[in-house]
């Protein structure tokens, strides 16, 4: 009596299992659907049945995706994630290219223990006065124009020649001097018949130091103090037959301190690393009884050279003006115009 409720229990289940199966095989409108079959389960996929009038077909098509990508019941550890087929990833076919944004802009920089040297060519209009002392009256002469009273050019090529020294990353020493001479001959139209013989040499040089407080890649700061040395002696004969002296010369040498701040300012880098920069200058000149005046403006173009060292071509115009403040023996100048100047970094 025991083994009875057993045996009827297994019976039980054996014909809930098997039911299913017998309706399906009865059945002679059923349809057998199989959907992509994968090789490696193509032998155990069980089929996909639908039966007519259970569903529409909105739904049927549904679940036939669906089960297209059901995976088989295999043993514990099978993830239930579908199968899908691997398949390559297509590519647009214009697809997005960066735009290219070109080199940062790079100021060129004097490196520690590097030698900077320029030439600079320097077309200037000349203008000035000079006065006087009469040696025979004692009386001042009236200022004279350089160009309308003593014959001096209006414009003339000038040179200069400067040298920089890096000794500390933000200290340099520098100097610059630019001598020229000028000879003319000329007749005075209220002095008619006297030919004059008027000469002026002049020599404009600099000695001094600079310190760098701001030095970023793409602008520097640098101010500076020099010591201005400036000799100048002009000489004016009438070419009179008198027998007194007809000579007539006066001497200047100035000693004066100028300061000055120079900027930088890079403009844009090249692919092949050539740099447009700013370069301004303003020096102001002071002591000896005189003011002096150096301002110079333009644009640099720099060139690499490997090995830190630069090659560079500036141009721009320049101003470079003294005015002594005394009422006998006076000289005033001024040197005004464009220049152009070659420079080496190394």
């Amino acid at each position: 009596m025991r083994r009875r409720p057993r045996t009827v229990l297994v019976c039980l289940v054996f014909l809930y299992i098997a039911f299913p199966l017998i309706a399906v095989s009865a059945d002679r409108d059923a349809l057998h659907v199989i959907v992509n079959p994968t090789p490696q389960h193509a032998a155990t996929a069980p089929p996909i049945v639908a039966r007519q009038g259970l569903f529409d077909t909105t739904r049927d098509e549904a679940m036939f995706q669906t089960a297209a990508y059901a995976p088989p019941l295999h043993s514990r550890g099978t993830s239930f994630y579908p199968n899908k087929p691997v398949t390559k990833c297509k590519t647009a076919m214009c697809p997005v290219v960066p735009v290219p944004t070109g080199p940062s802009c790079t100021l060129p920089q004097r490196r520690w223990r590097q030698w900077e040297l320029s030439a600079q060519t320097f077309y200037a209009r000349v203008r000035g006065k000079l006065s006087w002392v009469d040696p025979w009256s004692g009386f001042v002469h009236p200022d004279l124009d350089f160009n309308d009273g003593m014959g001096l050019p209006g414009h003339e090529w000038l040179m200069e020649y400067s040298a920089r020294y890096q000794f500390r990353p933000h200290w340099s020493c520098f100097y610059s001097i630019m001598p020229f001479e000028m000879n003319e001959r000329f007749q005075n139209p209220n002095f008619p018949g006297i030919v004059f013989h008027t000469k002026w040499e002049h020599v404009y040089q600099r000695v001094g130091i600079m310190y760098q407080p701001i030095v970023t890649c793409n602008a520097s700061v640098s101010i500076y103090n020099t010591w201005l040395f400036m000799d100048q002696k002009f000489s004016l004969n009438s070419g009179s037959h008198c027998a007194r002296n007809s000579t007539i010369r006066v001497d200047r040498t100035r000693h004066m301190i100028m300061s000055g701040i120079e900027l930088q300012k890079c403009v844009r880098t090249l692919c092949n690393g050539g740099t447009l920069s700013c370069d301004a200058r303003v020096g102001l000149g002071y002591l000896d009884d005189t003011f002096g005046l150096d301002v110079q403006a333009g644009f640099r173009f720099s060139v690499p050279m490997n090995c830190g060292r630069w090659g560079y071509a500036r141009g721009g115009y320049r101003l470079v003006e003294f005015k002594e403040d005394r009422n006998d023996l006076r000289m005033d100048h001024s040197l005004e115009g464009w220049f152009a100047e070659l420079g080496l970094i190394f």
